[in-house]
């Protein structure tokens, strides 16, 4: 079989890319088109070991982990901690296993004859129709499971938010609500929505929200609703502790806090804090 070079750059850079961006989605990262693009072309320069002679086991494992390391940090490095990065990593490769596996299975299905395995590298001789409607589809099927997942978190129960900040704690119950998508604009870390009057143990009474900003930890971040919009004031707690009231887990969270100056019943996070 023929290995045209061209092809297979361009097929690595449309699939790498969809593998990043089914990634960010599983992991509720933000991902940019123009990130997502420059991780999916540094992984395919790897795929052209295919053309390289037979290579060992142990360094073929070695190529593999480097590429998908610098993938990952080229990708989701911007503010993230070593160990998001190796969280986000650990989804990276279950969903190549996936994307792999079907690939694979697509090829058996055609006979084998424009598939060629070499230095645990796949080329498979698709059309580019094929390549297209199989990764949307695969794809789709994925948003479409994390849809479901978030939805079913998002039930009634109640939580106890356990919010720390310069040695001072409070208590607020929060229920979980997944059209609360915001997010910190320089992290990317979730948001929880909180009253100011709940959070007057940590913040001093009587604060007007709109002054929060002004103090030393706080900024703010643009936010938009059916009803209104506006710049909500966030700031870093030292602890977040997430406990369900019902079945009694615990889980930290490593989130923002906004503030608004209104009453709120309860807090609002994004199930997607208890992943």
């Amino acid at each position: 079989m023929y290995i045209y070079v061209d092809i297979l750059i361009i097929t690595n850079i449309y699939a790498n890319f969809f593998l990043l961006k089914t990634t960010a989605r599983l992991t509720h990262t933000p991902l940019k088109n123009g990130k997502c693009i420059v991780g999916a072309l540094v992984g395919s320069l790897f795929s052209l070991i295919i053309l390289l002679p037979p290579m060992s086991s142990l360094l073929l494992l070695a190529v593999r982990i480097l590429s998908a390391a610098m993938m990952i940090t080229v990708t989701f490095g911007g503010g993230s901690s070593p160990r998001e990065l190796c969280r986000t990593g650990t989804v990276f490769f279950l969903v190549c296993f996936v994307f792999a596996g079907i690939e694979y299975g697509l090829a058996v299905l055609s006979g084998g004859r424009n598939m060629l395995w070499h230095n645990s590298t796949l080329y498979v001789n698709i059309s580019l129709l094929t390549l297209v409607v199989s990764t949307i589809v695969s794809y789709g099927a994925i948003c479409l499971f994390r849809y479901y997942m978030d939805g079913k978190n998002s039930s009634d129960v109640v939580y106890d938010l356990i919010i720390t900040k310069d040695n001072k704690t409070v208590s607020v119950k929060a229920v979980g609500d997944t059209c609360n998508n915001l997010t910190d604009v320089f992290t990317g870390k979730p948001v929880i929505v909180c009253g100011m009057e709940s959070l007057s143990p940590l913040l001093g009474e009587n604060m007007p929200a709109e002054n929060l900003s002004g103090g030393k930890g706080w900024r703010l971040i643009p936010f938009s609703t059916i009803h209104s919009d506006g710049m909500l004031p966030i700031f870093k707690p030292s602890e977040v502790i997430v406990k369900n009231s019902e079945s009694g887990s615990v889980r930290s969270a490593d989130v923002y806090v906004g503030v608004v100056d209104k009453e709120m019943e309860h807090a609002v996070f994004n199930p997607k804090i208890l992943k």
